[in-house]
């Protein structure tokens, strides 16, 4: 969140690109505040699941909740290759480089989300 450089560019690339997102299903991978599940949700998906494996899902949580976004946005604590969803993902999202590339090595768990 502190990057507000890259911040702005995920911003960016989801609202100019809302149509994309419109009646979609939407699932974050590593969702950690829940920032991008937020401007999901903001860019009209249909549903959003938001998913966090560490304690950071808590934050997720109450950012959902201040914006009145819980009827479109479900924060779960697991990891992604651990949850079960009941309908099929159009459009997976996720911050997955960390800070220099290195930090979250979240790689893997975006590549098993899409297959």
């Amino acid at each position: 969140l502190q990057d507000m450089v890259r911040m702005r560019a995920y911003h960016t690339a989801i609202m100019n690109n809302s149509h994309l997102f419109e009646g979609k299903v939407v699932l974050d991978v590593g969702c950690g505040t829940g920032i991008l599940s937020l401007w999901a949700a903001q860019a009209g998906a249909r549903r959003v699941y938001a998913v966090e494996a560490s304690e950071a899902y808590k934050y997720a949580e109450r950012l959902i909740k201040h914006n009145n976004l819980s009827k479109i946005v479900s924060v779960h604590h697991s990891k992604v290759e651990t949850l079960q969803l009941d309908e099929q993902v159009d459009i997976i999202v996720s911050e997955w480089m960390g800070k220099f590339l290195i930090k979250e090595g979240m790689l893997s768990s975006v590549l098993w989300a899409r297959n």
